[in-house]
């Protein structure tokens, strides 16, 4: 019966000594595992921090790009504003026709000089009349 037990402790013994190197392979695989979860989280940030600045610097390129060709745009605009300032010949105005109001009004004045000639004489309410009523009153 001695052998029976000492078999029975024996198992008991080889069985607790597996589960501790079991435990321990266990424990050692959780820090593997533990450790390669930190360089991988470690190499996350770094290439989000990576990813980050290169979007930074695209948006400060960007921005530079369009200041530049809004100045570019500017510039072409005012030279473009010259070249058409330079090219137009200058437009000479002519002088308006003097109004004659001497001699005797016909019906070859117009209606401008007739009231021209009613202001002279000192008509009142000239504005408000007809070419043919004007020349009515100034004609004598």
């Amino acid at each position: 019966m001695a052998s029976k037990k000492s078999t029975k402790s024996d198992k008991k013994q080889a069985d607790e000594k597996a589960a501790q190197k079991a435990e321990k392979a266990a424990r050692k695989a959780l820090e593997l595992a533990q450790e390669e979860a930190k360089r991988a989280r470690k190499k996350a940030k770094k290439a989000k921090k990576a990813a980050a600045e290169k979007a930074e610097k695209a948006a400060r390129n960007a921005e530079k790009a369009a200041k530049k060709a809004k100045k570019t745009a500017k510039t072409a605009k005012a030279e473009k504003v010259a070249e058409v300032a330079e090219s137009a010949a200058p437009v000479e105005v002519a002088a308006p026709a003097p109004i004659t109001t001497l001699g005797t009004p016909s019906s070859d004045w117009s209606v401008v000089a007739l009231r021209s000639r009613a202001r002279e004489v000192g008509l009142t309410g000239y504005s408000r009349l007809s070419k043919a009523e004007l020349l009515a009153k100034l004609t004598p």
